[in-house]
């Protein structure tokens, strides 16, 4: 009878294995099935027979052995993609069966096994422990009872409750405690006392891996068939042991004698009664559940085929499994979201988000209403997005994950109040909220209610560097480059960042670490923007040479982004005392309608001879000039300190040094002829006698807004006559750094005429001066590339300089110039 009901049990569970689908000789036939099954009948059905007198290791190395090589035979021959994979997979089902039973087996172990703890306890005491199994067993109803109307979403209570899975294990160890008693107490059908424990233990293990290869897999529909049989078996069993504990040793249950001993022995018809009660109410708790766990096992195996195909690259099989596993049983989460992910990369995104929007009508979770957000965002339907996200907060309260998207969204359609209070509602925010917070405060000038304390978290560290750039402060933080997400969004403003703060590597570390990056960069928007970043570096390192050939490079490579680095270049311009060329650039983006360009920029347009496109602007976006800008009514500009300081600048390099004192002297305002003075020192120098010197002098270290003391001033023109010194002006001795090159920025004329006078080899002095006057408008430099130019035989390129030269230099001062200088 034995080895019958072991056959049936044996058919049955491989029937549901899945083998007809290793597909020998036919495509779904039974030939796998007959193998297997006769590998695992026909040695036992030998040994039953012929060798019942076998060890129980005889006997195993025999079943086994057979069994394993028809299994081996079996994956050898299938013809299916990844055969191993597939059994794998369609295996779960039998075992998940398997789990199933265990489950039943342990449905009232905690009761019991607690129940025998307590009665050894009172063995002698004889206390009154009916009603300490009586309280601890209506605990424990309870706690299951409410676990599986939570899961079945009839109740949402307020305290937590232990997931099915940790009473499981919980149960199985006590049931493992309990399994000794049983075996002392009832008669066994096997000889050997291993087999009992090593059957438990077995099923246990199996029902442990079955349970947690759902959890991997998120195979929700598993895990649901898994959490829901386990607790109707708890409360099923529990329920009738209770009631048969009570009916039958109620009356010595307090005596303090030995009932552990016989509580397994109990009268049949008793013992029996149990039995049928407990199926009684596991069929009523189906009943009362709508019988889902049969669509739950049916779901899961949709799934686990899905799975199987999805791993093996056919993912059209996979996407109608996952589709059919929907249709059986909605609470599943992955499913939904493989079905469309899988339609997404079909280009079918109609159907994709049809599917995402069934998820959110019928069974609504996180991870798909992010997937949807974030779909119908990229499809530029913004507003739809962020509806779905404020009704996916409702329905999930307190998400950070719903609630980063959402503030992303309001910050986008310009709502960044809103964006900061959906942040700030959270009760116990994370790392990556306070950065965000953080960033939507810098974003949109949004002053934070307290000061952000830097911790160890380079995103926080990205977003307190902007917050510094913005304040124009230095930080007293670096972001380690490694350590920051190798994410190129990320890493580009980590870099964007931090160079525009301050630099610690040496330029030309930075400079191949960001070339790399270009080298590998995924799309032409992070192509640019790493690009960007070295424009930056090389400006932090007064790189203006370089930086701004990479400029124009950069207006020619992306024209659509062309205003971002037509800004830059006007800034940069704008910072070298060269408004000319600075307006140049600030017309062009004037002419693309840039909405980026302020007054000070509007007063560069003016002084720097575009005031048609200055007024075009203002009228067209209602703009206006600084307020140190006023005009007649017909017009003109009322002069002032500043106008007239500004129309110095506007033709600044062009002027010869005798022009700049002249009317630096007519300036009235004292701050006004300091930072001219300190311009002359820095761009004109090498037109100034002693006396002229000793004027500027004067100036520079006397006046209300003092510059230099008269040590580093003096230290800084004997710098100029033989190019060494001891203590130069901080903002002078960043400019020479002996590490680079003197003559890296074309604009600091004295540094460059300094350097061509050290050199010996003519062709290296035409090749400074030649790349200083595509920059520098200096009269004298271009003079001395005139000469350089002849000395190497390049009599026409001289010519062409004069002439050119002499359309800006007056008659009477270009004729001077040739005479000192040719």
């Amino acid at each position: 009878m034995y080895f019958i009901g072991g056959a049936a049990g044996i058919i049955f569970l491989l029937t549901f294995s899945g083998l007809s689908g290793l597909n020998l000789m036919t495509v779904g036939g039974n030939l796998p099935l007959i193998i297997m099954m006769s590998a695992s009948l026909l040695p036992i059905g030998f040994i039953s027979f012929f060798k019942s007198h076998w060890t129980l290791l005889q006997r195993l190395i025999l079943v086994t052995s057979i069994q394993t090589l028809a299994f081996v035979f079996l994956i050898y021959l299938s013809p299916i993609e990844e055969p191993f994979l597939y059994v794998s997979e369609n295996l779960t089902l039998p075992l998940a069966v398997i789990s199933c039973l265990f489950l039943f087996h342990i449905g009232h172990a905690f009761i019991s096994g607690s129940t025998i703890f307590l009665l050894k306890l009172n063995q002698g005491v004889k206390l009154k422990i009916s009603w300490h199994i009586t309280i601890l067993s209506s605990l424990y109803f309870l706690l299951v009872l409410f676990t599986l109307l939570e899961l079945m979403g009839e109740v949402s209570l307020p305290f937590p409750t232990l997931p099915p899975i940790v009473l499981m294990i919980l149960a199985g160890l006590l049931g493992y405690y309990v399994l000794q008693f049983k075996i002392d107490q009832t008669t066994q059908v096997y000889d050997h006392p291993i087999v009992g424990p090593s059957c438990y233990l077995i099923g246990f293990a199996i029902c442990i891996l079955t349970w947690n290869k759902g959890l991997y897999t998120e195979n929700q529909a598993l895990i649901d068939f898994l959490n829901h049989t386990f607790l109707y078996g708890q409360i099923a069993l529990s329920l009738l042991f209770f009631g048969y504990l009570m009916t039958n040793f109620s009356s010595i249950i307090n005596q303090g004698s030995e009932i552990e001993k016989v509580l397994f022995k109990p009268q049949f018809f008793a013992y029996f009664h149990m039995r049928i009660g407990s199926v009684m109410t596991l069929v009523i708790l189906v009943i009362f559940a709508n019988g889902i766990i049969v669509t739950q096992l049916s779901s899961a195996s949709s799934i686990f085929s899905a799975d199987y195909y999805y791993m093996t690259d056919r993912p059209q099989h996979a996407r109608i499994l996952y589709e059919n596993a929907w249709d059986q049983y909605h609470r599943n989460d992955r499913v939904k979201n493989m079905t469309a992910h899988l339609y997404f990369s079909e280009k079918q995104p109609a159907l994709g988000l049809r599917h995402l929007e069934e998820s959110f009508d019928f069974a609504p979770s996180i991870l798909n209403i992010i997937l949807y957000s974030n779909k119908l965002h990229q499809s530029n339907k913004v507003l739809d997005a962020i509806f779905y996200l404020e009704k996916g907060l409702e329905k999930f309260p307190k998400n950070e994950y719903l609630a980063n998207n959402l503030a992303l969204l309001y910050a986008k359609t310009n709502r960044p109040k809103e964006a900061i209070s959906v942040l700030k509602d959270l009760e116990d925010p994370s790392e990556v909220v306070k950065a965000n917070l953080l960033a939507l405060a810098v974003r949109h000038q949004i002053d934070l209610e307290k000061d952000v304390e830097p911790k160890d978290d380079p995103i926080q560290h990205i977003n307190l560097l902007a917050l510094e750039n913005k304040k124009g402060n230095f930080a007293d933080f670096t972001v380690d480059f490694q350590q920051v997400p190798n994410i190129e969004i990320v890493k580009a403003a980590a870099i964007r960042n931090q160079w525009s703060n301050h630099t610690n590597s040496p330029l030309t570390t930075d400079l191949s670490y960001i070339d790399s990056l270009i080298s590998i960069a995924q799309t032409g928007l992070h192509e640019r923007n790493f690009l960007g970043s070295r424009i930056i570096r090389l400006i932090q390192d007064d790189e203006i040479n370089e930086a701004l050939k990479y400029l124009s490079g950069a207006v020619i490579t992306y024209p659509n982004q062309a205003e971002e680095f037509q800004l830059l270049a006007a800034d940069l311009l704008i910072s070298q005392v060269d408004l000319e060329k600075a307006a140049k650039e600030l017309a062009l983006a004037v002419a693309t309608q840039s909405t980026k360009i302020k007054p000070h920029h509007l007063a560069v347009l003016y002084f720097g001879d575009r005031e048609a496109a200055a007024k075009a602007y203002i009228e067209r976006f209602q703009a206006s000039f600084p307020p140190w800008m006023t005009f007649e009514l017909n017009g003109e500009l009322i002069s002032n300190d500043q106008v007239a300081f500004f129309r110095i600048l506007g033709k600044f390099h062009q002027k010869t040094g005798k022009q700049l004192l002249a009317e630096m002297n007519m300036l009235s305002a004292d701050n006004l002829k300091t930072d001219l003075a300190y311009f002359l020192m820095l761009h004109k120098a090498h037109w100034f006698s002693m006396e002229e010197m000793k004027l500027l002098k004067s100036i520079l270290t006397q006046s209300e807004n003092t510059i230099w003391d008269e040590d580093e001033f003096d230290s800084y023109v004997a710098y100029l006559k033989n190019g060494k010194t001891d203590k130069l002006p901080k903002n002078i001795k960043k400019l020479i750094k002996p590490e680079l090159s003197p003559t890296r920025n074309a604009y600091l004329t004295p540094l460059i005429l300094l350097e061509v006078a050290q050199l010996n080899d003519a062709l290296q002095r035409y090749e400074i001066l030649q790349e200083a006057i595509q920059h520098n408008k200096d009269p004298k430099l271009w003079m001395a590339y005139a000469k350089e130019s002849r000395t190497i035989g390049l009599g026409n390129y001289a010519t062409k300089a004069l002439e050119e030269l002499a359309n800006w230099v007056e008659k009477n001062e270009f004729e001077k110039l040739l005479m000192e200088n040719l």
